[in-house]
């Protein structure tokens, strides 16, 4: 009503930042903020280290995987302050007898090692690595700390044998920049729910300097207890491996993807067949074996090459083709879409008793016709049968 303010309040993440007056002749001002001076530090920490908009911006495992990264980010910063003083000491820092040309030598060895590496494995893993994100994501931690391991043992080896150790650990490295980029990458856009992915990227990385720098400080003050003490040296490495370990696999562990892969995929049919229950994406990722799992024998879009002689024209022009593999069996697996004269389709499968099957698809497949395809060659390996059946309706 006349000559009463109305009051406004801008709000960001759910959480009221800033609050406005509009005044009888309609001019705003901003009204002065209440927050006691920690509420606006902490205001001041959540625009700096995490994503406009938080919580709503980011996924629901958001915060619980960053605590748990960021553990693990400092426990590796503290063995990498322990794993390069003994590659200095290795590398003759300190030694009288040690010359400059040598160590030149021995790090151009090291990063043309590992920029061969990268390349290699780059080529032969870069499809499977957001496949199976969680999986790989471990895998590059396990091969960190190995690396370290060796870091730490060269000292004790021979002269000669430094450069080779050194071309080894820059090799493990090099796998585990390309497993840990591309895993954190898939991460973030897990993550990235308001297509966001370059604030959540730039947020983690403001997190993990934060978390490197702490370790810098701790690095400094574990040195001087541990320097030259293989009594402290090796079970504080010890210690902070176990540590480091333990908070990737909790970080892990949380990740609620809500795609499809290999692994999620088959522990939704195999429930839904043996219940007719569907799971949602907690209980699905909490099944996920992403450590000891077996990969399934199905190879998605697999070459033509695997197409045996005898496929003609009109099997080549199927929206998918599964194939069983070539070194167990002879035998075709041919998908028939057949109409029905209710307009329905059925699938008619001619099977055989291959253990693997490969699967080849037609160019411009859509998403639906995959995992249509998945499930016929799981149910397929699940049946083990040899005769030709109308197989379930996948949708």
């Amino acid at each position: 009503s006349s000559g009463i303010n109305a009051e406004y309040g801008e709000v960001e993440g759910g959480v009221s930042v800033r609050r406005f007056e509009l005044s009888p002749d309609n001019k705003i001002t901003s009204v002065s903020s209440s927050e006691t001076p920690s509420q606006k530090i902490s205001s001041v920490l959540k625009e700096v280290f995490l994503p406009q908009g938080y919580p709503e911006s980011v996924s629901g495992d958001y915060m619980e995987y960053q605590i748990w990264d960021t553990l693990q980010e400092l426990c590796s910063a503290l063995n990498g302050t322990l794993a390069s003083h003994a590659t200095f000491k290795g590398m003759g820092v300190g030694d009288a007898t040690a010359t400059a040309l040598g160590a030149t030598y021995t790090w151009i060895l090291k990063d043309g090692s590992g920029m061969i590496s990268n390349i290699l494995f780059a080529w032969s893993r870069g499809t499977q690595l957001d496949i199976d994100a969680k999986r790989w994501r471990l895998f590059a931690d396990v091969v960190n700390d190995l690396a370290m391991l060796i870091d730490l043992l060269s000292p004790l080896a021979p002269a000669t044998l430094f450069t080779p150790i050194m071309c080894l650990t820059t090799v493990l490295r090099s796998l585990v920049g390309v497993a840990g980029g591309c895993t954190r990458a898939t991460i973030k856009q897990h993550q990235a729910i308001a297509n966001n992915t370059a604030d959540v990227s730039a947020k983690d990385g403001s997190q993990e300097r934060l978390s490197s720098l702490v370790g810098l400080f701790l690095s400094m003050c574990l040195m001087g207890v541990v320097t030259d003490s293989p009594l402290l040296t090796w079970p504080t490495f010890l210690a902070l491996t176990f540590l480091h370990l333990f908070f990737n696999y909790k970080a892990c562990s949380c990740l609620v993807m809500c795609s499809l892969n290999p692994a999620r995929y088959k522990i939704l049919l195999k429930h839904w067949m043996e219940s007719e229950e569907v799971l949602n994406p907690h209980q699905v990722n909490e099944m996920e074996p992403f450590i000891t799992g077996r990969a399934l024998p199905i190879v998605l879009g697999a070459s033509l090459l695997r197409v045996p002689q005898q496929f003609t024209i009109s099997d080549l022009e199927k929206d998918y083709m599964l194939l069983p593999d070539e070194k167990e069996c002879s035998r075709v697996i041919i998908i028939r879409r057949q109409e029905t004269t209710e307009g329905t389709v059925k699938n008619h499968v001619i099977c055989s008793s291959s253990e693997s099957l490969h699967v080849c698809y037609r160019s411009g497949v859509t998403d639906e016709t995959i995992l249509e395809s998945f499930y016929f060659a799981y149910e397929i390996i699940c049946s083990g049968k040899t005769e030709t059946h109308p197989s379930h309706d996948a949708k």
